[in-house]
């Protein structure tokens, strides 16, 4: 019976033994657990490219009813060429033709085949600074008498809305077309057929 006391002495050192070399300091809890690593040790990449918030504005522009513009055909021409009037254009500013039309109707209608394969047609180009080339617009004649004003509208755009305004009041075109009464081959009238003279009639004398 003595033996037991012993036996339970030396147990309960070996659990104290063991409760200690697993604490390391006392505390008794237990360490955190270490993260998964990645396999590499490099920052991760940023991105190259940079997004902007700025916004592209439009520009100003201006809607021209009636362009300065001048020009005179040639005698017996069916083409008339158009030029700017209105002296320098502003730097920055583009001016783009429309399509022509004549004021007031139904005296002249444009046909382009009235001008040469190589005339620079009007709709489309666009003046600036730098250049404001020529342009030609054909036309015919479908009535008999009249005037008329050939109009070029057109879009200006500018880079400032000052710039818009300084083109208003300049004037309107100076190219008029007079209607001139297109001759008729004269018919001669009709004349009644030649009828031959009569000849006289010969009576038998009585003997």
């Amino acid at each position: 019976m003595r033996w037991w006391p012993v036996t339970v002495s030396v147990v309960i050192f070996a659990v104290a033994g063991c409760a200690d070399t697993s604490g390391g300091g006392g505390g008794g809890g237990t360490s955190p657990p270490i993260p998964p690593t990645t396999g590499t040790d490099e920052p991760p990449t940023e991105p190259t490219t940079t997004e902007t918030t700025q916004t592209r504005q439009d520009k100003p522009s201006l809607e021209i009813a009636s362009l300065p513009v001048g020009g005179v055909p040639d005698e017996g021409a069916n083409c008339n060429p158009v030029s700017w009037l209105a002296g320098d254009i502003p730097e920055g500013v583009t001016i783009t033709l429309g399509r022509p039309r004549f004021k007031p109707t139904g005296i002249f209608a444009v046909d382009q085949s009235g001008c040469p394969g190589d005339a620079r047609a009007c709709p489309g180009l666009e003046w600036t600074a730098e250049e404001a080339r020529q342009c030609w617009v054909g036309f015919r004649q479908v009535a008999d008498e009249g005037s008329v004003t050939l109009v070029i509208p057109a879009i200006a755009t500018c880079e400032t809305r000052q710039q818009c305004n300084g083109l208003k009041g300049l004037g309107g075109s100076q190219i008029d077309l007079t209607a001139r009464r297109r001759e008729t081959p004269e018919t001669p009238p009709d004349t009644p057929p030649e009828t031959p003279p009569e000849t006289p009639v010969e009576t038998p004398s009585g003997g």
